[in-house]
């Protein structure tokens, strides 16, 4: 099944790892949630913001080499 790669992207945005979830890899998405609150919660919100770059980063082109 098409999945959207905006979408993907997005998703990460509205909750984080979601996209991946979004995606078929919920072990990734619940994995990236963890780790993107464990290093906001150490950096004082810096670490998650890095996190969710690259969640929707990677959810978007992971989704491109899905379709």
């Amino acid at each position: 099944m098409r999945k959207d790669p905006t979408l993907a992207c997005l998703l990460n945005l509205v909750f984080l790892g979601t996209g991946h979830m979004y995606l078929g890899r919920v072990t990734k998405g619940l994995l990236i949630l963890v780790i993107g609150v464990v290093l906001g919660l150490f950096t004082y919100g810096v670490g998650l913001v890095a996190v969710m770059a690259w969640a929707m980063y990677d959810a978007y082109k992971t989704a491109g080499k899905m379709n």
